[in-house]
């Protein structure tokens, strides 16, 4: 009896151990002691408290990527505590049995299974309710959320968010409403909803005021802050990369490269550092201290505030912390800032830094070698990797390619050593960095082909990576354009050589592959959702078997030089041609034809030769591969910039390309399907608005004038097709809409109102009555509503008096964003705010066609389009393209 209590004491001890390892990041130790304590629990027959215990070795086991034993701990844990077991106290069992369940949630969100996620998150969340307890409710919500959003399921994850606010609101302990305040606006933050966050955080901020303990307010106050300024930063990063010109991609980790700071994102970037200043000053704990001075460090450094940060990095106490994988983590992010210092040619650094770096990362590689924990070596292995990388590529600057040879090697044998490390411990957030590295590596040393291979296996794990890469690794700044997109170009870049004018099939339907991986992965990006489960078809084999007149474009924006490649119909043969304009030409080229393109004053001298021009690179070289006799439909897969100029507006030197051929864009390479409007299923759900309005959302102001002919439009179209049912003005509303498509199956769903298409989801909305307005997960919510009790429900969605916000650089993707989640086989929509007089006039020209042909003979949609494009060009007032061109139709052509 002595030995079995002891037994316990032990176990109980090494518990507490294991705790105290997993809270200072210490997991191989973690594991150590949970091991141990679990063998002692099993000897004793304490069938609780070995659950107990494996569902907390399962946690550290994924912190250190070792997920087959991860899962063997948890479900065995599982095993032991499942409810028709009895083991005694059965309050205490129900709640171990929840908090297992949330871990094993836990588990499968890490492993890019949100489904499964939320199965066990669910039913712990039954159990906390059963047992009354709010705190774990909390967890168990929050861990739902997360799965849902995975899952693309956004109102069902923001409901559920609503009701942790409400749960929070009526809990009377204030360190649980403080840190469950906390944690829900960390969770806002990953999910992207960051005004939410920073409402949240703020909340909590207020609640910690209300703190009995003045050392739990001091740390709480801190935490706090500490977020909330990561959210604020992050509002400031979202302003900066929607607004940013600048065309340069930076694929080498340790080559700072400044970019503009607009002055919406410097507002905010000023607020997150008044909040890390005030951890920085205030906070007693060194671990969140030191958080605060690097994340202040490189905001700085961001901000160009050079003395500010020349001053700040020698008081970051980075060797006070105790060792653990954060500790390891910080050593990394103030060896890459004090990297980004040096580079600065506005400051003087005596002696400079390298040597310093390079031991910083030397020291960080050692010390996760001394924790054991793979993932940690791994990261810190790579690092010291791309900064000798970065080392080569400065002595290649100076013409030194012996001295550049070494650095490449000993940065390839780095890389392959952390590459090693990811095997076995599952990840692919880290591992496919690595390859990419690898194979920039390779390609510095003239291998090209295996410099294919590691760009190729890069591309590939990054497939395994689902969601915000920050919510697997948030250690790790993650930027889509900076983490992934450069990825695909340089693959393409390399298989695709300049200068080649044959090159083999097979690099080319390759290249087409990652140019489709690209945009899927931008949009998944964009939309914070897995796209990968649809179902689409090839674009091409709908052209080959569906419309034997369309020409599919593909073209590529690459750093030094414009890719096109051009499939025909009927011909297995890819055709491949260049231009050779700089990106950095090109964009310029395009913003500044945008900007004459939606002003209805500038002349056709003005608009002319820029339009000529993207002609010459895009078109031009096509037109001597097809017969335009056969042709009659022109499909562009559109990269960049190029999806914010109407191709309708390109100019050959005669006439705009409208006048020749129908033209389609499709967010993608595939789609999903496609099929042609039947005449007897004619008929629309009409909504519209007429007056104007002032929104405020996320501090942005929009100011919506009035649509006065909206009404001719609604009239028009209800006269054109009398079976449709109209909504206008004060009908205009959102449970209205969910109404009519609930009980109705309509082909064409015709939303007559101000509305703006931006790079941010939150700012991509349509305006309905009362100043209210509907974003684009809300839009989805509803059209897919009607959608899943019948599949097929909307044919054709059409957007009027819509725009793409001025100055964002990827404000079509809010566009293509709301013509994928829709789920209709094609979306009409216009670039820029049109003039609605015009736009009445194109919609009743677009509508009466389209049922007049349909009643005469198959006739596609982008036929449809054109015809009533060329009506109003046609039209003495509105020749120009400001007019007719913004009118693009995307998706299915048919």
């Amino acid at each position: 009896m002595k030995q079995i209590v002891q037994e316990i004491s032990d176990a109980q001890q090494l518990v507490q151990q294991g705790k105290e390892h997993y809270d200072a990041g210490l997991f191989s130790k973690a594991v150590e002691s949970l091991q141990q304590a679990s063998q002692l629990f099993k000897a004793s027959k304490d069938e609780l408290k070995q659950a107990i215990t494996l569902s907390n070795l399962s946690l550290a086991y994924q912190q250190l990527g070792k997920f087959d034993v991860a899962e063997q701990a948890i479900e065995d844990g599982l095993r032991l505590l499942k409810p028709e077991r009895n083991l005694g106290d059965r309050q205490k069992q129900l709640k171990a049995y929840a908090q297992s369940l949330n871990i094993r949630s836990r588990f499968w969100y890490l492993r890019g299974q949100p489904e499964e996620a939320l199965k066990s998150s669910q039913k712990a969340t039954d159990i906390y309710k059963q047992l009354g307890e709010p705190v774990g409710m909390i967890g168990s919500l929050l861990n739902q959320a997360q799965a849902l959003q995975a899952l693309g399921f956004y109102q069902q994850a923001k409901t559920m968010l609503e009701q942790v606010k409400q749960i929070l609101a009526q809990t009377p302990d204030f360190t649980i409403k403080a840190r469950g305040l906390r944690s829900l606006g960390n969770v806002l933050r990953a999910v992207g909803d960051l005004k939410q966050s920073q409402e949240v955080l703020e909340e909590s901020l207020g609640v910690v005021e209300r703190l009995p303990s003045p050392q739990a307010k001091g740390e709480a106050k801190s935490a706090a802050l500490l977020s909330l300024g990561n959210t604020i930063r992050a509002r400031g990063n979202l302003e900066r990369d929607r607004l940013d010109t600048t065309t340069e991609q930076n694929s080498l980790p340790w080559r700072c490269v400044i970019k503009l700071i607009p002055d919406q994102a410097a507002k905010f970037y000023r607020e997150a550092g008044q909040n890390y200043q005030q951890v920085i000053d205030e906070s007693s704990s060194p671990t969140t201290r030191v958080q605060a001075q690097l994340n202040y460090l490189s905001l700085l450094l961001e901000t160009e505030e050079l003395p500010a940060a020349q001053a700040l990095w020698p008081k970051i106490q980075i060797f006070d912390l105790p060792k653990s994988r954060m500790a390891v983590y910080a050593q990394i992010n103030l060896a890459r800032s004090l990297a980004c210092l040096q580079q600065q040619k506005n400051i003087s650094i005596s002696p400079p830094l390298w040597e310093k770096i390079d031991n910083l990362l030397a020291t960080a590689v050692q010390d996760a070698r001394e924790l054991e924990d793979p993932r940690a070596v791994s990261y810190a292995l790579a690092n010291r990797s791309g900064l000798y990388e970065y080392f080569a590529w400065l002595d290649e600057q100076y013409q030194q390619k012996l001295k550049a040879q070494e650095w490449i090697q000993k940065a390839q044998q780095l890389t392959q050593e952390a590459l090693l490390l990811t095997q076995p411990i599952e990840a692919p957030d880290i591992a496919y960095q690595w390859q990419w590295q690898l194979g920039r590596l390779l390609q510095d040393q003239g291998k090209k082909e295996e410099a294919i291979a590691a760009y190729e296996a890069a591309v590939e794990t990054l497939k395994f990576v689902r969601g915000d890469l920050l919510s697997v690794n948030s250690d790790v700044q993650f930027s889509f354009r900076d983490n992934v997109e450069p990825l695909y170009r340089e693959l393409v870049a390399l298989l695709l050589p300049p200068g080649e004018t044959q090159p083999e099939q097979k690099n080319l339907e390759k290249s087409l592959k990652y140019t489709e991986s690209l945009q899927l992965a931008e949009l998944e990006n964009f939309l914070r959702c897995n796209l990968l489960d649809a179902k689409p078809v090839q674009i091409d084999k709908v052209a080959e078997q569906e419309d034997p007149t369309a020409v599919v474009f593909y073209p590529i924006i690459l750093k030094d030089r414009l890719e096109v490649i051009l499939k025909l119909p009927n011909q297995l043969k890819l055709i491949r041609y260049q231009a050779p304009v700089k990106q950095i030409d090109l964009e310029h080229t395009l913003n500044e034809l945008r900007g004459k393109l939606t002003n209805k004053y500038s002349g056709r001298d003005e608009y002319e030769p820029l339009s000529s021009q993207v002609y010459d690179w895009l078109i031009r070289p096509a037109e001597k591969y097809f017969n335009p006799d056969i042709i009659k439909t022109l499909v562009f897969v559109l990269d960049g910039s190029l999806r914010n100029i109407p191709m309708s507006a390109l100019w050959d030197g005669k006439q705009f390309l409208i006048e020749k051929y129908a033209v389609t864009i499709t967010p993608g390479l595939q789609l999903l399907g496609p099929k042609r409007l039947e005449r007897k299923r004619l008929k629309a759900l009409v909504a519209g608005l007429t007056k104007g309005g002032t929104l405020t959302i996320e501090g942005r102001i929009f100011n919506f004038s009035l649509l006065p002919n909206v009404g001719t439009e609604v009239d028009k179209i209800k006269k054109i097709l009398p079976d449709s049912i109209e909504l206008l003005d004060e009908r205009f509303k959102t449970e209205n809409l969910r109404s009519q498509l609930n009980s109705s199956s309509y082909p064409i769903v015709h939303l007559a109102t101000h509305g703006n298409f931006s790079s941010n989801p939150q700012e991509t909305f349509i305006l309905t009555t009362s100043n209210n307005h509907i974003n684009i997960n809300e839009l989805q919510n509803l059209l897919q509503a009607g959608k899943q009790s019948r599949p097929d429900a909307i044919e054709l969605l059409v957007f009027s008096a819509c725009e793409t916000a001025t100055g964002d650089r990827r404000a079509a993707l809010g566009l293509a964003g709301v013509a994928v989640r829709a789920g209709a086989g094609s979306t009409m929509a216009t670039l820029w705010s049109v003039n609605d007089k015009s736009t009445a006039l194109l919609i009743e020209q677009f509508y009466q066609n389209l049922k007049q042909e349909l009643a005469q003979k198959q006739v596609t949609k982008a036929e449809v389009l054109k015809q009533a494009q060329l009506y109003l060009l046609q039209n003495i007032n509105y020749t120009h393209p400001y007019y007719w061109s913004p009118f693009v139709l995307i998706g299915n052509w048919l």
